[in-house]
């Protein structure tokens, strides 16, 4: 059989089921510089100014693009304080006008979108294309939890005698959301608007590399009519503002987004207060490809996973290929591997830069130690700019299982290609991970398609996409990949807690 594989840049998959592709949600923006001179904190619908500020760094040049006020603990009190105070207006307002207020967020997030990809790309790397389908992602989150407001709903107990039992969701209160640098906007909005859209109000902690959307993000929704006060951003360079929400006694909830060993102190912090957490702690994702499989759609769709240079928590880290196709898929994806074009995301290209000089140095650390001790390099393990933070798009074969460039989450460019001969086998090396948090299956055998969604350990499996998201799908992990789940209506339960009640009307 003969495969035809048109070789093209990588399509921005990752969110164009979130939200329309009009001509308004298209425009770029004007070709000002859209960020402020400088930041303070964002506390009670306010800028706040300190002295004590931190650079936020252009991952192509590594040099400063603006200062930020950089939150103390006593800061981060003050926030707290402030959505306390916000939560008894806001969680008061009835379901369906909260519901219209994150639809008005939604829409003057709209009306902001060129300027918001443009400062996520600044701040990540991250190619404008790819960067305005991210921004589209995030406000397709206010959009379906604007219409889930008053929706929220108890439940009819049924139990013995004349009495009526029922459940009712109230919100936590006050809200704790430490966001990640890699995709700043999708994954504020992802945990903000279900946390709003239940009562709740937010402290928010963005990381110090990429704080820039996320505070704009804050002072939009004021803008559109959130009350002052319940959404707060207090970003730190040190986790001292951090540090204080996870310890606050005041914080009802905790949504982390982030790694695993952080995850894991937040929780135990937490539990210093038997504060409830979700968390999303990264991935190892599998790809598995059968010899049905189209290998034109499975490289097409797949060489998506190099989006954001690799710096997804869901995104493929390691194909299992059949071997009655995996010299066609290998030629076939090196080929598309070095099609790629690599460059700041001024230049519009296919993958920008990763986030640090640090995260360039430790991939290269995996790819050397891979190729010493026998790993094939097929495509990349190198960086193709002396200036900023860039490595290229990389695949290895011929690596053991159990090397660390297979056991653990890369979150970079860099990925390994395997070969297998029965499902048995795939299914137990595919689940060999500390991680369950998406796998990808390629096969147009049904049967196969359900035995191997049933036998995946992982809270999202995709067939013949991907990726597939949408707000309204649960996403989240199993075993190290995390605890809760965030989108669509599970999502609620992590910023609801339930009361019961018992009427006795004999």
């Amino acid at each position: 059989m003969v495969y035809l594989l048109a070789v093209g840049p990588i399509r921005d998959r990752g969110y164009e089921e979130t939200g329309d592709t009009n001509n308004e949600v298209e425009r770029q923006s004007t070709g000002t510089m859209p960020i402020r001179d400088e930041y303070g904190l964002y506390i009670d619908g306010e800028w706040q100014p300190r002295d004590n500020q931190f650079d936020v760094l252009d991952p192509a040049t590594n040099q400063p693009l603006v200062s930020v006020a950089d939150a103390t603990a006593s800061d981060a009190e003050l926030a707290i304080q402030s959505a306390g105070n916000a939560f008894e207006e806001w969680s008061a307002v009835d379901p369906a006008q909260r519901g219209r207020v994150l639809s008005a967020i939604a829409d003057e997030l709209r009306d902001h979108h060129g300027e918001l990809a443009q400062i996520e790309s600044m701040e990540t790397g991250r190619p404008i294309a790819q960067s305005r389908g991210r921004i589209t992602g995030g406000i397709g989150f206010f959009d379906y939890f604007a219409g889930l407001a008053d929706k929220i709903e108890g439940e009819t107990i049924p139990i013995d005698g004349k009495r009526h039992s029922f459940t009712i969701r109230e919100p936590l209160g006050v809200t704790g959301h430490i966001v990640p640098w890699n995709s700043p906007t999708v994954l504020a909005c992802r945990s903000f608007a279900p946390a709003l859209a239940c009562g709740n109000t937010v402290v928010a902690k963005p990381s110090l590399e990429a704080p820039l959307t996320v505070m704009h993000i804050a002072e939009i929704a004021t803008k559109a009519g959130l009350p002052a006060g319940a959404l707060n951003v207090v970003p730190d360079s040190d986790a001292a503002a951090g540090k204080a929400i996870t310890e606050s006694e005041t914080v009802r909830g905790i949504s982390f987004t982030g790694s695993r060993s952080a995850g894991k102190q937040v929780m135990k912090t937490a539990a210093e207060t038997l504060t409830p957490v979700d968390l999303e702690l990264g991935g190892n994702t599998p790809c598995l490809v059968f010899p049905d499989a189209d290998i034109d759609d499975v490289v097409e769709d797949t060489i998506a996973s190099y989006d954001n240079a690799g710096q997804i928590c869901f995104t493929i880290s390691r194909f299992f290929v059949h071997r009655d196709v995996y010299d066609v898929f290998t030629a076939a994806f090196v080929e598309a591997i070095e099609a790629l074009e690599i460059g700041p995301w001024q230049e519009e290209p296919d993958i920008g830069p990763v986030i640090s000089r640090a995260s360039v140095d430790r991939l290269d650390t995996y790819v050397t130690e891979a190729v010493e001790n026998g790993a094939r390099l097929l495509a990349g393990g190198e960086t193709p700019r002396e200036r900023g933070n860039f490595y290229a798009p990389t695949l290895l074969d011929n690596v053991e299982d159990t090397a660390p460039i297979v056991c653990d989450e890369l979150f970079g460019p860099v990925k390994t290609l395997h070969q297998f001969d029965t499902e048995a086998e795939v299914i137990r090396r595919a689940n060999d991970t500390d991680y369950g948090l998406y796998a990808s299956i390629w096969t147009d055998d049904v049967g196969r398609v359900h035995r191997l969604i049933d036998a995946m350990e992982a809270g999202v499996v995709v067939v013949n996409e991907f990726p597939i998201l949408a707000p309204q799908t649960p996403f989240g992990g199993y075993k190290e990949s995390g605890i809760g789940r965030t989108k669509g209506k599970q999502a609620i339960h992590n910023f609801t807690q339930v009361k019961n009640a018992t009427i006795s009307y004999e």
